[in-house]
């Protein structure tokens, strides 16, 4: 089986009252088009997609997430397999929902994670609401603030991960 990672991204949509939603995607070099057979088998999908629901259920348990300073628990909603545009390229996605409390002036989202050198590139998006202003950023990665948009993002073999901070008010 030669299944190489190729890419990761995330979306992260924040609303006023700190419901997250978070989009993964994992791209895939799958040169033996392993993955086009499993779509095309029911029971090797369902025990697949069981597989990655529970490797990112892992992931998760280890990873802290707090907003506003209290650990929130991160509920994996959805998950699913598929090709983008061609048998050789498989992708993997979850979407992940976590809620914390808004506070009136100042909100922090943070996380801590292992720190590691990205195996791929990886390009993540905070979406907040219009009247958002994104304070402060600490990550390892690279970012840019776009009034309420927050795009961050490692090359292959850059750091990631450790501690990372989201300080933003909602206007």
């Amino acid at each position: 089986m030669t299944v190489q990672p190729l890419f990761a991204s995330s979306v992260f949509s924040v609303s006023s009252n700190m419901e997250v939603y978070q989009v993964i995607n994992y791209d895939y070099r799958d040169s033996d088009r392993m993955y086009e057979k499993i779509l095309e088998d029911e029971a090797a999908l369902q025990s697949e997609l069981e597989k990655i629901h529970s490797n990112m259920a892992e992931f998760l348990a280890a990873e802290k997430v707090y907003i506003n300073g209290s650990r929130v628990e991160q509920k994996i909603v959805h998950v699913d397999i598929g090709l983008r545009g061609t048998p050789e390229i498989a992708y993997f996605q979850w979407v992940i929902q976590f809620q914390g409390n808004t506070l009136a002036e100042e909100n922090v989202l943070a996380s801590d994670v292992e720190e590691e050198p990205a195996e791929y590139d990886i390009e993540v998006l905070y979406l907040f609401p219009p009247n958002t202003k994104i304070l402060d950023v600490e990550t390892p990665m690279m970012f840019e603030i776009r009034g309420p948009l927050l795009f961050v993002w490692a090359q292959k073999g850059d750091v990631m991960g450790g501690h990372e901070v989201v300080q933003f008010q909602f206007l």
